[in-house]
């Protein structure tokens, strides 16, 4: 075996039974405010890295670098970071926020940090602590900024979309000026000189030849520390010291108003108020509850990661994918984002972003927001009526359908010059990473093409129904007769391309069940290729570049896939990969994309979390698996873990809209053998059948209604909208696998060990 054909690992022993597990060995964490047009990193060791640069810790009276990988959220969801760790005796507790000096995205940020220290030992110590700056763009390859930072500035040339940032110069002065460090006469950081600590310009003493603090230029590298303050403290046991600094995003003036502002600024004022608004934004949409923590978390959280990514624009709200290397607009990412925001109820926010959309259409009606890529063209149908169908909103019909229609010759002059007669071949390379007709755009623009019917009919337009419903039929049959004779020879495989090849990574090829469904979901197409892409798992999540990467949001096409489908295997998987792509978060619940590789080193290097796609599908994921919607029923509870049917346990829903209207409803395992399902359903649209669908590992016996039998067929019972009460008799299967989130922890860490082991004894090091 070579070392190329190897993985880079790391020990095992990162992974510490006292801390909440973190896939990332060098997790990246993004604090900001919504709308703003930044945000602050927080690197894999716990330092704040902006686009003008990095404020660094340090401890003891050698200045050791500070590094603590794991970190925790604010009540387990809240963007407001703690982390800390233990030095001689002398523990270290960090609490960092952004925050906006006017309340306002457009303000002053700020990033207010808070460090407790605390003497653990049972004798007098000294503890130390040292805080100082650097740039950090060291730029060693194009786009990295250093270990796990991004390059900043960076424009993006989209619009107002960019990267806010400074550039490096060796001609910047530094000093000191009363509380605060400067760079070229701006604040970097300010700190509680009332504690009186040591000031020097670098760490080392002498470097310049100058021992005094008069400001000067620095004949440094970007990424030296500078500006250091180090605090010097006498704690007897038990007691502790408490530091606040405040480094502002922007650098400001000490003779600017927003300096005198931020000199004033409370760090428990806006403590407080980050926590409210935080609490009052999760009270806003649907509130579900399961029996695991990690679950539910990573649910909140992810709205959080989502809105932190919002740039407000003028008057548009652009929803990009983080504020870091992926701070830009997709239609891809931000259709299915706003479609998270309709069904988790925060259309308001949904409108406002689909608002941005028509911004991209191109004067032949095509929607493009990546130059070259053609699958905009669907996503963005797709999204005006996918918004439609949850909300019914009127207006926003009338506003987008001119739009539609603009759009609909763009497809027709698309088939009309395509051999083929489908959307054009392109040769961009992105996502399936092969040049042809990609089956993808194809089931995308089939998708809008529904969506193009959906607000025809909803505004009476009855010529152009007629005629987008005739385009469909033939597109679609069209497409059909495309996959017939390519599927017959893959063994029903639906591949990434038309062209009869198989070559190209998996991508769109997984969408002919969801969004919508253009095929039955049980079609043998459908199976072969769910078979073909889960074949294709490592570590129980997708792969990509060949097998060489892990894909991490990817995973979820399959799973809304699987809880369509909804039988007992179905069920089964979609539960494994729920877990799965749980399994790959941080402990602090955030996503990536790709580059890491299977059983390696965890590190995704530049191409940093959190991902906003990630967060919008798995809360898409959750959500339907407890309460769904298709063109005419109602499905609750589609997929369940056992983890979540224990006595005394419940599950619970409330304020869930979906397209018929709003929903709440409560499953209580009352003993072993008995629970109970309260419901209410507040029906507006349609008459929609209600299906209860029970889970695979139960064996049911029974099922009362408000008095009533009601029969079980093919493991689910029907509901009248009227329904209150719901009495299920039933045990669990003896053949039962113990799935749970802390399962597949345990499960993989003892894998990875054992691959450690062998990766030792192979003569590797980690």
């Amino acid at each position: 075996m070579t070392a190329s054909a190897v993985s880079q690992m790391v020990s095992p022993e990162i992974d510490r039974p006292s801390e909440p597990f973190s896939y990332f060995s060098k997790p990246a964490d993004e604090i900001g405010v919504v709308d703003a047009r930044t945000a602050t990193e927080v690197t894999p060791e716990g330092y704040l890295y902006t686009g003008y640069g990095e404020v660094l810790f340090f401890t003891g009276g050698m200045d050791k670098p500070f590094s603590q990988r794991v970190k925790t959220l604010e009540d387990g969801d809240t963007p407001i970071l703690h982390y800390g760790n233990t030095e001689d005796g002398i523990q270290y507790d960090f609490t960092v926020f952004e925050a906006s000096l006017s309340g306002k995205p457009d303000g002053p940020l700020v990033n207010f940090i808070r460090v407790v220290v605390r003497n653990t030992s049972s004798a007098q110590r000294a503890a130390y602590f040292s805080i100082g700056q650097r740039y950090i763009n060291a730029v060693n390859t194009p786009n990295s900024g250093g270990d796990n930072r991004y390059i900043r500035p960076r424009p993006w040339g989209v619009q107002n979309v960019y990267q806010e940032g400074e550039v490096y110069s060796p001609d910047w002065v530094y000093g000191f000026h009363d509380n605060a460090f400067l760079r070229d006469g701006k604040a970097v950081y300010l700190f509680p000189a009332s504690s009186a600590p040591r000031l020097r310009l670098t760490l080392k003493e002498g470097y310049n030849r100058e021992p005094d603090l008069m400001p000067r230029k620095l004949d440094i590298l970007p990424d030296t520390p500078v500006g250091i303050a180090q605090f010097q403290m006498k704690l007897a046991p038990g007691d502790e010291k408490t530091l606040v600094f405040k480094q502002p995003v922007v650098p400001v003036s000490p003779s600017s108003p927003v300096y005198q502002q931020l000199e004033a600024a409370q760090f428990d004022d806006y403590l407080q108020q980050t926590k409210l608004y935080w609490r009052s934004i999760f009270g806003l949409g649907m509130q579900l509850h399961v029996p695991e923590p990690k679950v539910e978390e990573t649910y909140r959280a992810s709205l959080a990661y989502n809105l932190l990514a919002l740039d407000k624009i003028g008057d548009y709200h652009v929803q990009t994918v983080n504020k870091f290397q992926y701070h830009r607009f997709y239609l891809r990412d931000s259709a299915d984002i706003a479609h998270m925001y309709d069904v988790t109820g925060y259309p308001d926010i949904a409108r406002d972003i689909l608002e941005y959309i028509p911004t991209t259409q191109q004067p032949d009606g095509n929607f493009v927001s990546q130059p070259g890529q053609l699958d905009g063209w669907g996503e963005a149908l797709y999204a005006f009526g996918a918004h439609y169908r949850m909300t019914h909103d009127m207006a926003f019909a009338t506003q987008m359908y001119p739009y539609v229609q603009k759009a609909i010759p763009w497809l027709q002059h698309q088939r009309e010059q395509d051999p083929l007669h489908l959307i054009s071949a392109t040769n961009v390379l992105d996502n399936e990473y092969v040049p042809g007709h990609l089956t993808g755009n194809n089931f995308l623009a089939l998708d809008g093409l529904k969506n193009a019917m959906l607000l025809a009919k909803a505004l009476g337009q009855r010529k152009d129904l007629a005629a987008d419903t005739a385009l469909y039929n033939d597109y679609h049959r069209t497409l059909l007769s495309i996959l017939e004779p390519i599927t017959a020879k893959t063994g029903g495989y639906i591949p990434p391309t038309l062209d009869g090849t198989t070559a190209g990574e998996d991508w769109g090829n997984m969408l002919s069940v969801t969004p919508e469904p253009l095929l039955d979901p049980f079609d043998p197409r459908v199976t072969a290729t769910l078979h073909a892409t889960q074949a294709k798992y490592e570590e129980g999540i997708m792969s990509y570049g060949k097998g060489r990467y892990l894909h991490h949001y990817l995973t979820i096409k399959n799973t809304l896939t699987e809880v369509i489908r909804d039988d007992e295997a179905d069920q089964m998987q979609a539960v494994k990969e729920l877990y799965g792509v749980l399994l790959h978060t941080s402990s602090t619940h955030t996503g990536f994309e790709y580059a890491i590789h299977p059983w390696g080193d965890r590190n995704f290097g530049i191409n940093l979390s959190p991902h906003g796609w990630f967060a919008a599908d798995y809360r898409t994921l959750l959500r339907d698996m407890l309460v769904r919607e298709d063109e005419k029923d109602l499905h609750l509870l589609s997929v369940v873990s056992p983890e979540w049917i224990q006595p005394g346990q419940s599950i619970s829903v409330s304020h869930a809209p979906t397209a018929f209207g709003t929903i709440d409803f409560s499953l209580l395992a009352n003993t072993q053998t008995d629970a109970t399902l309260t419901f209410h359903a507040d029906i507006r649209y349609g008459s929609p059948r209600i299906f209860l669908h029970l889970p695979w590992f139960m064996e049911v016996s029974s099922v009362v209604a408000d008095g009533k039998p009601l029969p079980v067929v093919k493991g689910t019972v029907t509901l009248a909208p009227t329904i209150h009460t719901v009495q299920i008799h039933w045990s669990k299967r003896s053949d039962t696998p113990t799935f749970s989130y802390k399962q597949a922890v345990e499960d993989y860490k003892q894998e990875y060990a054992r691959r450690y082991q062998q990766y030792l004894q192979d003569g590797f090091q980690p």
